[in-house]
């Protein structure tokens, strides 16, 4: 992946209102209305986050009528994550342990 790629998905991912959305898309699909009562958020609000994550691919939609049901893209948000500690030359190691000051 390139920078402009992991550019997009960063900004999609640093906000903490859309990770709110997105903690709560990892579990079920939703409607907008329904993610915006959730998270608190007026409708307009919800949308518009949910624009960008859908431009960085990280939710699609599913229309059924009048409502517009958003899931997370699991293989995308994998495929950043992997890619991203690709690149900074992480494994999947264990974490080391901190230090106690």
């Amino acid at each position: 992946m390139d920078e402009k790629t992991y550019s997009k998905y960063f900004k999609a991912f640093g906000d903490p209102s859309r990770l709110r959305i997105l903690s709560l898309l990892a579990g079920k699909e939703m409607s907008v209305n329904e993610i915006a009562r959730a998270a608190g958020l007026s409708q307009p609000t919800t949308s518009r986050h949910l624009a960008i994550l859908r431009e960085a691919e990280i939710v699609v939609g599913r229309r059924d009528q009048q409502n517009v049901y958003y899931s997370l893209n699991k293989t995308t948000v994998e495929d950043c994550c992997t890619g991203f500690c690709c690149c900074l030359e992480i494994s999947d190691r264990p974490a080391r342990k901190r230090k106690k000051k």
